[in-house]
């Protein structure tokens, strides 16, 4: 355990802070055309695997650092280390920094409204469905910033949808404001920025990784633009009109508004 914690703090890591269905898996296909950059989507041991656990008791989150995930880092060999799952944001990376370590964080983003109606078409309702449950936060989940309270037993599927890209965004604000002082690197990155070759080569300016390898600039050219796990096949049809989804977020943004003037 000692000498994987050694290497974290000897290489420079790479984590996201994201909603999912945000572009994760292209991010890393992205970040793995660099030639000193070793990237993952979702790789075992996976966040998932133990995200409840961690939820329930934050503590946890220190051994499956220092027993399953950090040995598993350790085995790769490439100065920057870079991982995209969407669960790492969920009470794994406050961990880490505890532990000594400074990564840089990149925060992807994508519109709201395009993620949760992705969530909505996947039934991937958080709070609700199996997936929603199993990867999402839920408004009664414990430590969530933007508790909504009991109305949100209500809401529409599409609402709690929406709200979990809200809470994201919330607590990705806190994480900034907690961690870049103590020296980890946040950086903001919108899905649609990197969708070109201009954009992707920028990215790799803005964080420092390098060069392309050879395989890189070859899969670059089919790379640059191309939509990744877009699920077509499990997709339900989307029945708002753009004035019902104006009204439905409405009601979930009031809601968030008065659970962070609660909470201050």
């Amino acid at each position: 355990m000692q000498r994987a914690l050694e290497r974290a703090l000897a290489r420079r890591l790479v984590f996201t802070f994201t909603t999912g269905r945000s572009g994760t898996d292209y991010l890393a296909r992205v970040l793995g055309l660099f030639a000193r950059v070793h990237a993952e989507h979702e790789p075992k041991p996976t966040f998932a695997s133990a995200w409840r656990t961690v939820l329930a008791r934050p503590e946890t989150a220190r051994e499956f650092w220092l027993e399953h995930k950090l040995p598993r880092i350790a085995k790769s060999h490439t100065p920057i280390y870079a991982e995209t799952s969407h669960l790492a944001c969920k009470g794994f990376l406050e961990s880490l920094v505890e532990l000594g370590v400074r990564p840089t964080v990149i925060e992807l983003v994508r519109a709201p409204r395009e993620i949760a109606l992705s969530l909505f078409a996947l039934r991937t309702i958080p709070g609700r469905t199996f997936k929603g449950v199993k990867y999402y936060h839920a408004p009664d989940d414990p430590r969530v910033v933007l508790a909504p309270g009991p109305d949100a037993a209500t809401w529409h599927d599409y609402q709690l949808a929406y709200w979990y890209c809200l809470e994201t965004a919330a607590r990705a604000k806190r994480f900034r404001e907690r961690c870049e002082p103590l020296g980890v690197r946040v950086e903001r990155v919108a899905l649609a920025s990197i969708g070109d070759f201009d954009g992707i080569r920028a990215l790799g300016e803005r964080l420092d990784l390098g060069s392309f390898s050879t395989r890189g600039r070859i899969k670059l050219l089919g790379l640059a633009g191309r939509r990744t796990n877009r699920k077509l096949d499990a997709k339900r049809e989307l029945p708002f009109t753009a004035e019902e989804l104006d009204r439905l977020e409405a009601e979930v943004e009031r809601a968030c508004a008065a659970a962070l003037a609660r909470s201050l």
